[in-house]
């Protein structure tokens, strides 16, 4: 058995509290592949039915419209499990695309289904990941319909310097290449507004959305604009989106 294997695995949330030989017989079921920064993991494009765990990276799942238009539903951390997951019924729409490089763990899942049925503690850890999958995409869905641009870009921006920040002299600073196009798509807006709103932060020397890093210099002012302490001009605080948002 693959230590490796055996190792990621006990580290994932969706296996804690197997005893050893559990754990050994669940590892036969995955193996590990690395993705590139910006590809996609696991989508349409899948021929067969797969479950994946993310180990180590940070991905971002998204929904694809017909038209190609993309809307960022959330962050994938790791441990998180994704995929065409076990009990479904049928394969999910979502498409999870790597943010930066990620390390997965992927197995059948025909073969999760049958380790679920017969393990009760694997089974209670699957439909705690899924629960709190669920949990982040209310709140992800209460921020689209309740916050304006300024406010959900901040949180965007709130949310990534969690999993990448670096604490300098200069203020945060948040190593990830992420075009105005991603990050429109992530914050649920058009390019041309998240210009504007960027432009504004960048003014207000809140924070810089560079193409190859994001900077935060006023912490605390970031804050205020997410939860609406602080507004942009002609920009609504609370309820009530403006057309182009």
């Amino acid at each position: 058995m693959n230590p490796h294997l055996v190792n990621a695995l006990s580290e994932a949330p969706l296996f804690e509290g197997l005893s050893p030989d559990r754990l050994a017989r669940a590892a036969s079921a995955f193996s590990v592949r690395s993705y590139d920064r910006g590809e996609t993991i696991s989508g349409a494009a899948d021929t067969d039915p797969r479950v994946y765990v993310l180990v180590d990276g940070v991905a971002r799942s998204v929904r694809v419209n017909a038209d190609g238009r993309c809307l960022t539903t959330g962050l994938v951390d790791p441990g998180m499990a994704f995929g065409w997951l076990p009990f479904a019924g049928d394969q999910s729409s979502e498409q999870v695309e790597a943010l930066v490089d990620c390390d997965v763990l992927r197995a059948s899942t025909a073969d999760l289904e049958a380790l679920a049925s017969v393990d009760p503690v694997i089974a209670r850890n699957l439909a705690r990941s899924n629960a709190e999958r669920l949990r982040a995409a209310e709140q992800r869905l209460a921020a689209l319909a309740f916050q304006p641009v300024p406010a959900r870009l901040a949180g965007v921006v709130i949310e990534l310097a969690e999993r990448f920040g670096k604490v300098t002299p200069e203020g945060v600073r948040i190593d990830v290449r992420l075009t105005h196009g991603a990050l429109a798509e992530m914050t649920c807006t058009t390019r041309e507004t998240l210009t504007k709103v960027s432009g504004w932060l960048r003014a207000e020397e809140i924070a810089s959305i560079e193409r190859r890093m994001i900077w935060v210099a006023d912490w605390d002012g970031l804050v205020d604009v997410h939860t609406g302490a602080r507004c942009m001009p002609g920009r609504t605080a609370k309820l009530g989106l403006r057309s182009e948002e």
